[in-house]
């Protein structure tokens, strides 16, 4: 609608004046309120569009620092995780040197260092923990890139169908490989030589063997215990162990005198279930001398068997456990056996009771073994090996009939070799001065092949059976008395006579002394030399030629026994020498033979060749390597500069640490001395780790600081372009407040003209 009201010139001029103040002051009011000089595009479109470029990438600065800052904190967690591995590490180093402490063979260092192995493996267990946990919004930069190498379950149930192998697998696989599982070994027994003698000082005792094949299905490879009771003048109880099984047998003080009259000695001898075989010589004179102890005590003798497991990788390098190494040494041992190559450790776990069934082996002999085991010399042999292929026991018995006095032997043996399988028996002859090498055969033979024996000749009447002798043999000296006139001239007694009652096994030799009187009564006693005496008085017509006298014993081992004698041509008194009231005496031994009836055992165990079969272990790439746990980290507004912080795999797994788990319970140094080897390599490993977190770190703190800054000199510059002054603004509201007021009082004058018209009025 237009305006009607008329306006004059000055008015209309006060007017605009008026209007274009209150818009300045408007424009004004603002700049103050806003701060700004350039609020917007309209105030200056130039320095508005540069202002509000330059906020905008401050605010997209201002947004990376968020980024930023999580990412320092990604990096501490991951130096934190390092910082306690490191720890951790430290722990277990100190357990390997504890180990190389107790290195001894003895039960108890052999527990204390398979106690650490397991506090080791506690520690390593923790490590991966401790990997796992430092993960920080997702991201976890000490598990690497996840890439994982392993065995494959196929090639894990081949060597696990290996008969007496379960569990294996590879551990520490740092690469794909092949390892060839083979196991190897006749398990023919031994016992250490040095605990052999050690125990033969310690318990008095003598002539131990231990020999046997190794069952295959009850083989244990534990060792042997030997425990010694009952001090001097006591009987002497032996309690052996192996494993599980245990045998005690008491020695009684009669028994051990017996012996001792005898001059024989007592035979220990035990056969264990899992095949062997332990003798040794028991003397009570011999325990009883053992300084301190009088031979109380337990003694240990580690069990060696031939039986080799062995593992091959691809490469040609080959690691055995063998059963024949002492403790300490690479024996293999029941349970998990590991095998360290650099690309990985094969490990397979050890059944001792089967383990002897996937074995190669060829045909042999275990030497003898029993209460008469030392009737043979060596082991025995075959002539065709190649064809024993079943297992046999063999047993050895022997007959005879002439004993020759003067060597305290039999002139010849009549020997059986018993197979207590299919095997059969065979007899051979063995005679004094021949050959003590004997092949028995074709019958007796082990499945096929003849079996060659070599016999201690002077044994072999512990293993025989034979009546006692029909006759006795007289050996005698003439003596006269001291201050005697007079002296038998000649034996008064012949070669001949018989013999019932005697103790058998063995030749009593009886001390006889044949007195003759004055008036020619004779007086014959003696003794059995073991408790036994003996003694007649006769008249002289009764010793006439050829009359015959019988004599019993009384008292000792031979108590009741008899044996008769007849007297030699012309009797005792025509032996005496022309001397009135002379007294003459003359000494004499008869030897006498009691039955044998084998107390002897003697045998021997034939282990027919075997073809075991072997497996391998494949290890390859199971699980793909990705960047997941990797941490990028934007440093500017347009993505073009960033940081690549690439995640560390301090895991103990091949593919990080390369820390593997105790090897063999620490049964070798070797296995010790490979942890340590490791745990130095690891040490060097998180160093190198945390060194590459602290170099990101620094260069992310770095830019944190530079993004900061940067970001307030670009706030600074475009409050540069558009920040009022406030001075300036504050003098430009005066002013045109000024200006306005005058301008009112300008419109007012100009108006009075009209005013005094209307007054007029």
């Amino acid at each position: 609608m237009a305006n009607n009201v008329q306006l004059s010139g000055s008015i209309r001029s006060n007017l605009l004046l008026l209007q274009t103040t209150q818009t300045s002051l408007d424009r004004t009011q603002t700049r103050l309120s806003t701060g700004n000089k350039v609020n917007s595009a309209l105030d200056g479109p130039t320095a508005f569009f540069a202002a509000k470029s330059l906020n905008q990438r401050a605010n997209d600065l201002t947004s990376l620092k968020d980024g930023i800052g999580q990412a320092i904190s990604t990096i501490n967690s991951g130096d934190k995780g390092i910082t306690a591995i490191q720890n951790l590490i430290d722990n277990a180093t100190a357990l390997t040197q504890s180990a190389l402490s107790n290195l001894g063979t003895d039960a108890n260092s052999v527990a204390t260092r398979k106690s650490l192995a397991q506090q080791y493996n506690a520690f390593l267990r923790q490590i991966d923990s401790q990997a796992s946990d430092s993960s920080y919004q997702g991201k976890n930069l000490l598990i690497g890139n996840g890439l994982r190498l392993g065995v494959t379950a196929s090639s894990q149930l081949d060597v696990n169908a290996l008969a007496g192998i379960s569990g294996a697998t590879v551990t520490n696989v740092t690469k794909s490989d092949t390892y060839t599982v083979a196991v190897s070994g006749d398990g023919a027994i031994s016992g250490d030589a040095g605990d052999i003698a050690n125990a033969a000082t310690d318990r008095g005792i003598s002539n131990i063997v231990v020999n046997g094949f190794a069952s295959t299905d009850k083989n244990t490879l534990s060792d042997i215990t030997i425990k010694l009771s009952g001090g001097t003048g006591k009987d002497k109880t032996f309690t052996v162990t192996e494993g599980d099984e245990s045998f005690t047998t008491t020695f009684t003080q009669s028994a051990a005198a017996d012996a001792k009259a005898a001059g024989t000695v007592l035979k220990f001898s035990h056969s264990f279930g899992s095949g062997t075989n332990l003798t040794f010589d028991v003397d009570f004179d011999s325990i009883e001398d053992v300084p301190d102890t009088a031979g109380v005590g337990t003694s240990t003798i580690q069990k060696n068997i031939n039986l080799q497991v062995s593992v091959e990788n691809s490469a040609g390098e080959k690691v055995t456990r063998d059963g024949l190494q002492s403790v300490g040494n690479g024996k293999v041992s029941d349970g998990d056996n590991a095998f360290s190559f650099g690309t990985g450790t094969a490990r397979v776990t050890i059944d001792e009771r089967q383990i002897l069934q996937a074995s190669t082996y060829t045909a042999a002999a275990s030497g003898a073994y029993g209460t008469g085991g030392a009737v043979v010399t060596g082991s025995p042999t075959f002539d065709q090996p190649g064809s024993v292929t079943v297992d046999e026991q063999f047993q050895l018995k022997a007959t005879a009939t002439s004993f020759d006095y003067a060597t305290g032997n039999f002139t010849s043996y009549a020997v059986q070799l018993d197979g207590t399988g299919s095997a059969g028996t065979a007899t051979a002859t063995v005679s004094a001065g021949g050959t003590t090498a004997v092949t028995f055969g074709p019958t007796g033979q082990a499945n096929g092949s003849s079996i060659g024996v070599t016999f201690n000749y002077n044994e072999l009447k512990y293993i025989t059976t034979a009546a006692a002798a029909g006759s006795v043999e007289i050996a005698g000296r003439i003596s006269q008395q001291t201050g005697a006139t007079g002296a038998l001239s000649a034996a008064p007694f012949n070669n001949v006579g018989s013999a019932t009652g005697f103790a058998k096994n063995q030749v009593t030799n009886l001390s006889v002394d044949v007195s003759v009187q004055s008036g020619g009564s004779v007086v014959i006693k003696g003794s059995d030399g073991q408790g036994g005496t003996f003694s007649l008085n006769l008249a002289a017509t009764a010793t006439s030629t050829g009359a015959v006298v019988s004599f019993v014993i009384a008292g000792g081992v031979n108590d009741g026994a008899n044996f008769n004698v007849s007297f030699a041509d012309a009797g005792v008194a025509a032996n005496v020498n022309t001397s009135t009231d002379a007294t003459s005496h003359a000494a004499y031994t008869i030897q006498v033979r009691g039955a044998y009836n084998g107390p002897r055992d003697a045998k021997f165990d034939v282990r027919g060749s075997h073809t075991g079969t072997d497996a391998s272990l494949s290890t390859k790439q199971l699980v793909d390597a990705s960047d997941q746990n990797n941490l990028t980290v934007q440093l500017n507004e347009t993505n073009t500069s960033i940081v690549n912080v690439i995640s560390q795999n301090v895991q103990t797994n091949g593919q990080g640490l390369q820390l593997d788990e105790a090897q063999n319970n620490w049964g070798d140094r070797a296995d010790i001395q490979n942890a340590i080897d490791q745990l130095n390599k690891a040490k060097n490993s998180l160093r190198t780790a945390s060194s590459n977190l602290g170099t990101n770190l620094n260069i992310i703190q770095t830019r944190q600081d530079f993004t900061l800054e940067f970001s307030n000199v670009l706030t600074e510059g475009a409050s540069k372009l558009t920040q009022a002054d406030q001075n300036e603004e504050s003098a430009n509201m005066l002013t045109l407040q000024t200006r306005q007021q005058l301008g009112t009082i300008a419109l007012s004058l100009a108006n009075q003209a009209q005013q005094a018209i209307l007054r007029l009025f």
